[in-house]
């Protein structure tokens, strides 16, 4: 299944009820629809907000879901400018209180905390973010805490 996605800052949360609905009618557990709620929701409106900027083509956006029988795959592509968000990222500091961190970075530790497996690569002008997930690899039914 592919989503086009729109350079609207209201887009992630359409997107993520998508996916979410995609998860609940295939009978995905709960802890891997959160999993990829959170994720998706962060790297999508990091994308919309800084990915483009400075560039001149119309901005692409798209999330592919494909399933399989023991885990589940979401890819994000995107025509902004090269990031790999698994190496250019800085790492949030997570010893200072919250008020005193500065804003950003979080949401990317997050995803790579809850989600099994991240790929990155650049595909003829596109960033290509994988998350995988196996599908049994949760062991509960509740969202981690």
């Amino acid at each position: 299944m592919r989503i086009a996605v729109k350079p609207d800052p209201s887009e992630p949360r359409r997107v993520v009820d998508a996916v979410e609905r995609f998860c609940v009618e295939n009978a995905l557990s709960q802890d891997v629809i959160f999993r990829f709620q959170l994720s998706l929701d962060e790297l999508l409106a990091n994308i919309i907000s800084y990915g483009f900027e400075g560039v001149t083509e119309d901005p692409v956006i798209t999330v592919d879901i494909r399933l399989e029988e023991a885990e589940i795959e979401l890819t994000i592509r995107d025509n902004g400018q090269p990031f790999n968000p698994l190496e250019d990222a800085a790492e949030p500091d997570l010893t200072l209180a919250a008020e005193d961190r500065p804003i950003g970075g979080l949401g990317i530790h997050l995803t790579k905390s809850f989600i099994d497996t991240l790929a990155y690569e650049r595909v003829d002008g596109f960033n290509c973010l994988t998350l995988t997930q196996p599908l049994g690899a949760a062991g509960s039914e509740e969202p981690p805490e």
